[in-house]
């Protein structure tokens, strides 16, 4: 699991539209499905239930929606952070 898969999930789970989180992460539909798919397989559970071209996400999606969201604004403020001490 990286930052990418992260992000590709929040993206998804926000705007619950593949082709809307593809835009903002500037990648294709396909990529970002892909990343969803690897990363469901790699926890061995379903985030997001796909039924015909619908979907939702699961009970278990929510759960990892509100810890990928702290996670990756945690990452975010890292960086911040790294780059303003190397400055000083």
């Amino acid at each position: 699991m990286n930052t990418f898969h992260l992000s590709c999930f929040l993206a998804v789970a926000e705007y619950l539209n593949f082709t809307q989180a593809a835009q903002q992460l500037h990648v294709t539909h396909p990529a970002v499905s892909q990343q969803i798919q690897s990363l469901e397989k790699e926890l061995g559970v379903e985030l997001i239930h796909r039924e015909n071209r619908r979907f939702t996400v699961t009970p278990t999606g929510q759960y990892f929606y509100s810890h990928c969201k702290a996670i990756l604004g945690q990452v975010e403020d890292l960086i911040r952070e790294t780059k303003r001490l190397g400055q000083d």
